[in-house]
């Protein structure tokens, strides 16, 4: 009983000292069962993995997706990687099974999308083997990308300046130092690639017209004080002075000022492009007469030229609208800052040169009339009015400027040598023309203006220059046919006078010349006596017209009048269009007198603080008409007016 108890004692021990066995390796037990190689109790433990990315702050230009790669590693080869992102920023990012880690949609610098709206984005990148997690912070910078648009447009003066210098100024009104820069080709236009938000003001400098060859300085360039990338733009002498202004952008008030369509873009619209539309030729010869006037200003010693003609042009009132008006031109020089102060005569003669010729200026797509005008304007007319300031100019030659502006382009400048004979326009042409209105009372009279032609002595003087045109109503030709002719009620037609002698049948308009008889009696074909006293008389050129012939019965004495012609002395010297509001007798003891070149001999009168000086478009008052007789207040003078105003006065 002992000896079975001692035996299995002796087991039991044997079997916890075998399961408790464990590695000794190579030491000996007192059992003889020691020994070896691990035994049952080693097991093999799991290494975790590691993050080996040599930094965590990365940085990545805008507009791309990818960010960086994080790389790991797991001591255990057979291990396979989970990346994960969390916290911070994650929401922005994904990452791939490889570790990759990209943007969910392109970063903007411009809107930054962190929390921090730093562009700095903060988040924790996990790496997991299944047993074992190791986690690491990293940051993404976004950067700005240095972005470049395109600034498209054209340049412009009167047309298109080839070979000018374009930029995106550095240095207030000049090119130099600008990195931004392009050179214009023949028609103008050009594009200049620019950093992504680039602002500032376009300049040009240089370049020539390409049909007259002008050549401008660097000195003499147009400006924009606010190009764009989105779209193409102009850039012309109206944009020019208005960024002098103070980089003025009331571009409707401008437009309203100068008589120029709602419609019509500063900006964006190149009037050259289209000048058989109004409102583009309209722009076009607005930007002409500024590039003119700006440098005539600039030769005579005006400071900030641009800038003056920029203010008068804001602060002018009335409706009055043309650059040529001689008030406006007036008043722009009485409140000019001069290098040397003009004397009161020198202002009456630069206003009068200068509104005469800007009010020839037009711009016509033949002829290209608008370039011509530029280069007559910027070097003769400049020259002209430098003469004035420096008592070098004649007075013959300021006479042929002012009251004939044709004759001085043709005979004084370089126009004709530079440009075909049909080149230059006139666009007052009409200032000598005088419609008359023609009825008839059946076969008995005809009657002019609603006077009675058989009853009636009436005259109507005409000048050599002058174009006399009859306005038939109704059918009145169709059974009277009216004609000219040097003898009186002609029956037979032996003394009708035609083309040779400036008569246009067709058209019931005389044309006087020297070839015209000094003595002309109207008549009907078919009936006699029906314009028995009447007649036309030719004045002389040296003579003029005499105020005793004009209003025989005083008819119009009192009533206020439009005169269509040029203020030949006085303040408003060279006011050419309709002076109105004047009379032909003196209504007060303070009125002050008028002489028009185109009436020589006559003298109107003009109330103090009436009336306008050479209005572009005609008043409501009766026009002026050199003949003897006035219909009577009662009556409706159907005046024929001819409109006006087309011509630019």
């Amino acid at each position: 009983m002992n000896t079975l108890n001692r035996v299995v004692l002796l087991t039991t021990v044997f079997v916890i000292a075998s399961c408790g066995g464990g590695g000794g390796g190579g030491g000996g037990s007192d059992s003889g069962y020691g020994g070896g190689g691990g035994g049952y109790g080693g097991g093999t433990s799991n290494n975790s993995p590691t993050i080996t990315n040599t930094t965590t702050d990365y940085s990545v230009p805008e507009n791309q997706t990818s960010a960086f790669q994080v790389t790991a590693t797991d001591a255990d080869s057979g291990d396979t990687l989970t990346y994960s992102i969390s916290g911070g920023d994650s929401s922005a990012f994904g990452i791939s099974a490889n570790g990759t880690v990209t943007f969910n949609t392109s970063p903007d610098f411009e809107n930054a999308g962190d929390s921090n709206t730093d562009n700095v984005y903060g988040f924790l990148v996990s790496v997991t083997d299944g047993t074992a997690t190791v986690s690491e912070s990293f940051t993404v910078t976004v950067t700005d990308l240095t972005e470049t648009e395109g600034m498209d447009g054209t340049y412009l003066g009167a047309g298109p300046i080839q070979s000018a210098t374009v930029c995106i100024e550095v240095t207030a009104g000049t090119c130099d130092g600008a990195n931004a820069t392009a050179t214009t080709a023949t028609d103008g236009t050009f594009s200049i690639t620019v950093d992504s938000g680039t602002t500032g003001v376009l300049r040009g400098e240089g370049g020539f017209d390409p049909v007259t060859n002008l050549q401008f300085g660097d000195n003499s360039g147009q400006a924009l004080g606010q190009p764009v990338t989105d779209q193409n733009f102009v850039v012309t002498p109206l944009s020019t002075i208005m960024n002098d202004f103070n980089n003025n952008t009331e571009y409707e008030v401008f437009k309203s000022k100068l008589g120029i369509s709602s419609d019509f873009m500063i900006r964006f619209d190149n009037p050259f492009t289209n000048l058989s539309d109004a409102n583009a030729n309209k722009a076009a010869v607005v930007n002409t007469q500024i590039l003119v006037l700006e440098s005539v200003l600039d030769n005579i010693g005006v400071s900030n030229p641009g800038q003056v003609l920029a203010s008068a042009i804001y602060n002018r009132t009335g409706d009055e609208t043309s650059l040529g008006d001689t008030t406006f031109i007036k008043s722009l020089l009485t409140d000019a800052t001069f290098s040397a102060a003009p004397s009161s005569d020198q202002l009456i003669n630069l206003s009068a040169g200068i509104s005469a010729y800007m009010q020839k200026i037009n711009a016509n797509d033949s002829s290209k009339s608008h370039s011509h005008f530029a280069k007559v304007g910027m070097s003769y007319l400049s020259d002209a009015m430098l003469g004035v300031m420096d008592g070098t100019i004649s007075q013959g030659s300021l006479d042929a400027l002012i009251f004939e502006t044709n004759s001085w382009i043709q005979s004084d400048t370089d126009w004709g040598s530079t440009a075909s004979s049909d080149a230059y326009v006139d666009n007052e042409a009409d200032i000598r023309t005088t419609t008359y209105n023609l009825s008839n009372s059946g076969s008995s009279y005809y009657s002019v203006d609603n006077i009675n032609a058989k009853e009636t002595d009436f005259i109507i003087y005409i000048r050599d220059g002058d174009v006399i045109n009859f306005a038939p109503t109704n059918t009145v030709t169709s059974n009277h046919p009216f004609h000219l002719s040097t003898e009186q009620d002609d029956m037979d037609q032996s003394g009708d006078i035609g083309s040779a002698e400036g008569w246009d049948q067709d058209s019931l308009t005389l044309t006087v010349s020297e070839a015209t008889p000094v003595t002309l009696y109207a008549h009907c074909r078919f009936h006699a006596g029906m314009y028995a006293k009447g007649k036309f008389v030719r004045v002389g050129l040296n003579s003029g017209f005499d105020m005793a012939n004009i209003d025989v019965t005083n008819a119009a004495a009192a009533t206020p009048m439009k005169v269509k012609g040029t203020v030949k002395t006085g303040p408003f010297k060279g006011a050419s269009g309709y002076t109105y509001k004047v009379y032909l007798t003196r209504q007060n003891a303070s009125d002050h007198t008028h002489e028009f070149y185109e009436y020589p001999g006559l003298t109107f009168y003009m109330p103090a603080d009436q009336g306008y000086h050479g209005a572009e478009l005609p008043s409501e008052d009766a026009i002026f008409k050199t003949k003897s007789h006035f219909p009577g207040s009662g009556s409706d003078d159907d005046d024929g007016d001819d409109g006006g105003g087309t011509g630019g006065y």
